[in-house]
């Protein structure tokens, strides 16, 4: 069976004018719900709250995973769990001196355990934990900074990754930044399971968001068959 390329659309870039529509038709057609969480210190930019992810718990069917791009996560994992996270994934720096309890938290919660590694963070720095986690998100992009070209050299992080995993390891591996058709092979081929999808991949192809569905979607098997 010829593997999929997942996809995780960023839910905080939703028109609010248009916020119901588009999320149920996400929901539908979407693998994972992305929820970018972002404080303003960790990142210089800010994103949605976990009242979003709470707003939505009931509502949608499709896993959310709460992305959180924030300077201390430890002290938000039961908040996001109880807002309705299928996945919680901090980044790597923000977890690196106590890591095990962090992760092994999440997983208490009843979430999958995620971790986001920024391009100049090398793979050596989740070694040890990374027997622990459900998915790894390769940040193709330094984090929360829009319009920034794509880091080719992650690539080779993402296929790294695929061999360290073949060693008996099981977890989801996501590419993250600046998403569009024309890194959507590169990314698959160096073994990403999934891509998150924002404005250039998605929400701006087309002032009507079906339409902006549909283009996406051809772009997106174009590119891999």
């Amino acid at each position: 069976m010829e593997r999929k390329l997942m996809i995780a659309p960023s839910m905080g870039c939703c028109d609010l004018f248009d916020m119901e529509r588009q999320v149920r038709i996400i929901d539908e057609k979407s693998d994972f719900l992305h929820m970018d969480i972002k404080d303003g210190v960790y990142v210089p930019s800010f994103g949605i709250g976990p009242e979003f992810l709470a707003a939505l718990k009931d509502k949608v069917s499709t896993p959310m995973d709460a992305h959180l791009m924030i300077k201390h996560p430890q002290q938000y994992l039961e908040t996001f769990a109880k807002a309705g996270a299928a996945y919680i994934t901090p980044h790597t720096d923000c977890i690196e001196g106590d890591a095990f309890v962090t992760i092994n938290k999440i997983k208490e919660l009843g979430c999958k355990a995620g971790i986001a590694l920024n391009p100049s963070v090398p793979l050596e720095t989740i070694e040890y934990y990374l027997p622990l986690l459900d998915k790894v998100t390769i940040m193709i992009v330094d984090a929360g900074i829009s319009g920034q070209k794509v880091i080719e050299q992650t690539y080779d992080k993402i296929r790294k990754l695929v061999k360290i995993r073949e060693k008996g390891l099981d977890f989801l591996i996501e590419a993250d930044g600046s998403m569009n058709r024309d890194v959507y092979r590169p990314l698959y081929e160096a073994g990403a399971d999934m891509v998150v999808l924002g404005p250039p991949a998605l929400w701006n192809k087309a002032d009507d968001f079906e339409e902006a569905w549909a283009i996406m979607e051809n772009e997106l098997e174009s590119e891999l068959n």
